[in-house]
C-alpha cells in the first residue's frame, strides 16, 4: 500500500518532468535508469535508491528535500529557464527554417528562369546561414537534453528543404558531369530515362524525409 511520502514523491516527479516538457524515456536517460522505472517512481509503486534521488535532485535542480517533503527550495526555482526553450532560441530556428524554404525555393525560381549553377549557390548560401542561426541556437545551452531537443527540433522540420536540395545538386551534378547544378530533383538532367530516375530522385527524397522526422519526433 501507497503512503502518502511516495504518493507525494511520486507526484512531484511527475510535475517536474512535465515542466520541462520531458516524456519517462527522457528522464530515464538523463538519471541513468530505465523508463519502467520511472515509470514506477510516477505511480508510486517504488522510490528511488538514494543515488537517483541525488540525480533527479540534481537534473531538476531541486533540493532532496523539495522531492522527499515538498519544501520549496530557497534557490534557484523547480523550473529553470533552461528547461524550456526561450523565446530567443525559438525565434532562431524559425528564422533558420524561414531561410532554408525560401532559399530553396528562390534557387529555384532563378534557375528555372536562367538555368545558371549559380542560381544553385543562393539555395546554398541562404542554407549556411541558417545552420549559422542553429549554431547561434545551440551556444551557451549547458544542459545536454536541451540541446538534442534543439537539435532534433530543427532537423524535423528543415530535413524537407534541405534533403530536396542535396538530392538535387547531386543528381544534377551525376547526370550533366558537373557542368550544370540544379537546386532541386529537375527533369531536365535525366534524358531519355527521365521519368524513372525523375521518380526515382522524388521517392528517395520522401522517404529520407519522412525517416528523420520520424526519428526526430519527440
Amino acid at each position: 500500500m501507497q503512503n502518502e511520502t511516495t504518493t507525494a514523491l511520486a507526484e512531484r516527479i511527475k510535475q517536474l518532468r512535465r515542466r520541462r516538457g520531458l516524456s519517462q524515456e527522457d528522464l530515464a536517460n538523463a538519471v541513468n535508469v530505465s523508463r519502467q522505472a520511472v515509470s514506477k517512481w510516477e505511480s508510486g509503486q517504488a522510490q528511488p535508491e538514494l543515488e537517483k534521488l541525488l540525480n533527479l535532485s540534481e537534473f531538476f535542480q531541486v533540493s532532496c528535500d523539495y522531492l522527499l517533503k515538498g519544501s520549496e527550495p530557497a534557490g534557484p526555482p523547480a523550473t529553470p529557464p533552461s528547461a524550456k526553450m526561450p523565446d530567443s532560441r525559438q525565434l532562431l530556428l524559425i528564422a533558420a527554417a524561414l531561410f532554408n524554404y525560401i532559399g530553396l525555393l528562390l534557387g529555384w525560381a532563378l534557375w528555372d528562369y536562367y538555368q545558371r549553377t549559380l542560381c544553385t549557390f543562393v539555395s546554398l548560401a541562404m542554407s549556411l546561414i541558417a545552420f549559422g542561426l542553429l549554431a547561434a541556437a545551440l551556444c551557451g545551452m549547458p544542459q545536454a537534453e536541451a540541446r538534442r531537443r534543439l537539435w532534433r527540433s530543427f532537423w524535423r522540420w528543415n530535413v524537407w528543404p534541405l534533403a530536396q536540395l542535396a538530392i538535387g545538386v547531386i543528381f544534377s551534378a551525376l547526370s550533366s558531369g558537373g557542368l550544370i547544378i540544379s537546386p532541386t530533383i529537375n527533369l531536365y538532367f535525366f534524358g531519355w530515362a527521365g521519368p524513372g530516375l525523375f521518380a526515382f530522385g522524388w521517392a528517395a527524397w520522401l522517404i529520407i524525409c519522412l525517416a528523420v522526422w520520424r526519428a526526430c519526433r519527440t
